[in-house]
């Protein structure tokens, strides 16, 4: 290649580098504040159960010596706390009691005519003396600052607290204000990727150097080894928005059968023989289906043609689900991880590798951690931008 042509190779590169870097800079200006806060909301969520129970040991207090053995039948407790809910309240769900909260937490709902949805109450059961606690305002569309601390951050997380009726701001914001900041993700790779194949000097942080040359290693170091984690996460979170969800299903469907586009309505039939089962029957015989399956929480029909929902845990990375038909009990429809086809595997492992969960202890650290990279980009990104504009300013 003679010296002309080089030249002309390399000036159009490196002007479509200055492009990509335009784009990145002013992505990161625009949108790292607001990722930056759901970055550290998302790293109080990991532990947001335990951190509730500490800023509220009054409602959410238990017995020390409680086993699984002396827990009162579950029907007993439902009842029990069903008098505690007003008259226009609708049981929705329950939660099973686990390791971090030892308590059966149900969740109700308000009617709030003026709102997108109901408002969503909790009340708190002791599985072994009974006592029902509550109830707590737990969600509110016209209330949003009515609600638990924890509850705040956990919306402040999920729609930074901007959604409100007939306009979801906030989940629109945070969807595709998610997929932009995956592009710019992928754009500091590219800038970063190293020409000369120096790739352990492009990886560490120079000793000795400068404030600027600190914070622009800082930079690309926390970019590059959180770049691939902070695309999981982003990707997994962006998949519970709407239309991303349909999208997201319908492109892995393409793929591979996902099992839910697949069949059809699951329904009750409705029977003037038969009364309902109870939430007791209807775990039990969702235990009978899923072999060493432990309940995590169980749904509640909502009306004459629901069903039961029962989600149970096997020790896998997501949980399996089973549906029961509310009068004869028949399992209609279960979504199991040992019979899963790879599309349902890889939909129901975005969840938990969001939240940490699908490696434990160690992963929910991990996320913990992950969750104060978009703040340390954001700042170190931002001193960068304003090293640049002084040395333009000086010249």
């Amino acid at each position: 290649m003679t010296e002309k042509s080089q030249q002309s190779f390399v000036q159009p590169r490196k002007t479509y580098r200055k492009l990509w870097l335009q784009i990145h800079l002013y992505l990161g200006l625009t949108l790292g504040a607001m990722f930056a806060l759901i970055g550290l909301t998302g790293s109080l969520i990991v532990f947001w159960q335990p951190l509730d129970a500490a800023l509220n040991p009054v409602l959410l207090k238990t017995g020390s010596a409680c086993i699984e053995s002396a827990y009162h039948p579950l029907d007993t407790l439902l009842a029990a706390a069903q008098a505690r809910i007003p008259a226009q309240g609708q049981l929705g769900s329950v939660s099973f009691p686990d390791t971090e909260r030892p308590l059966y937490t149900l969740w109700y709902q308000m009617p709030a005519p003026e709102a997108d949805w109901n408002d969503r109450y909790t009340l708190y059961l002791d599985p072994c003396s009974g006592t029902v606690t509550g109830p707590r305002l737990w969600e509110s569309q016209l209330r949003p600052w009515a609600k638990p601390l924890m509850g705040i951050v956990l919306k402040i997380h999920a729609s930074l607290m901007l959604n409100f009726p007939g306009l979801w701001l906030g989940n629109y914001l945070l969807s595709f204000g998610s997929a932009l900041v995956m592009a710019s993700i992928v754009i500091g790779v590219y800038l970063w990727w190293p020409r000369n194949r120096r790739w352990l000097a492009a990886l560490k942080i120079k000793r000795n150097a400068s404030a600027e040359r600190l914070n622009y290693d800082l930079h690309k170091t926390f970019g590059i080894f959180a770049g691939l984690l902070l695309l999981v996460s982003l990707f997994s979170g962006i998949h519970m928005y709407s239309p991303w969800t349909e999208w997201i299903d319908r492109s892995i469907n393409a793929l591979s059968s996902v099992t839910r586009l697949s069949a059809h309505p699951v329904v009750s039939l409705l029977s003037s023989e038969k009364q309902p089962i109870s939430a007791e029957q209807a775990v039990n015989l969702a235990k009978a289906s899923v072999p060493d399956g432990r309940p995590v929480s169980l749904s509640l029909p909502e009306n004459s043609q629901g069903v039961y929902s029962v989600s149970l845990t096997t020790g896998a990375a997501w949980d399996s689900e089973v549906l029961l038909d509310q009068y004869s009990g028949k399992v209609l429809q279960s979504y199991i991880p040992e019979t899963a086809t790879l599309a349902d595997h890889f939909l129901g492992w975005l969840f938990p590798l969001h939240t940490g969960r699908a490696f434990g202890l160690a992963g929910r650290i991990l996320i913990l951690l992950l969750g104060l990279t978009p703040t340390v980009l954001y700042v170190t990104g931002f001193i960068r931008w304003r090293q640049k504009c002084k040395t333009r300013q000086a010249k």
